[in-house]
């Protein structure tokens, strides 16, 4: 019985970053790094996030592969399923909710305050209840495929 509560236990702490709770599959919440040769086309297939995009609906751009730059907020890194994560809060000028979650599997090189673009699937709405200033809030996420600093 201690042996379930134990495994149990660290499973719920495994599967969260940021305060988030992730249920579905692991495609559902992060995409395939992009690397190599593969870059240049990936950057190429986002379009540019525009404010006007959000004021209309936020839902309608789910799915689609968008790039946005912002300021690195918040970043931390854990070990999920064998693999490192990586989850950003970015802050973004000129939003009405500033702030986006991004998720990333890999180490990124980058730290709070590093300006950076972020190039991945557009996803809404996302929530994290870690930080009280956005808690209960639904915001915009990103599942990074690329990121570099700008």
């Amino acid at each position: 019985m201690l042996l379930i509560i134990a495994v149990s236990t660290i499973s719920c702490l495994l599967v969260s970053g940021f305060g988030l709770v992730f249920e579905g599959k692991e495609s559902d919440f992060y995409a395939t790094p992009v690397t190599g040769d593969n870059i240049s086309a990936y950057k190429n297939s986002c379009a540019e996030l525009k404010l006007t995009d959000l004021s209309k609906n936020y839902n309608a751009l789910n799915g689609k592969n968008v790039k946005v730059t912002g300021q690195i907020y918040q970043k931390e890194e854990y070990i999920q399923f064998d693999k490192t994560r990586s989850n950003i809060i970015l802050k973004v000028a000129g939003l009405s909710e500033p702030y986006m979650i991004i998720s990333y599997t890999g180490t990124l090189p980058y730290n709070t305050n590093d300006t950076v673009t972020v190039y991945g699937e557009y996803m809404f709405p996302t929530s994290i209840n870690s930080l009280p200033e956005l808690s209960n809030q639904d915001l915009v996420g990103i599942k990074a495929g690329y990121i570099e600093k700008t």
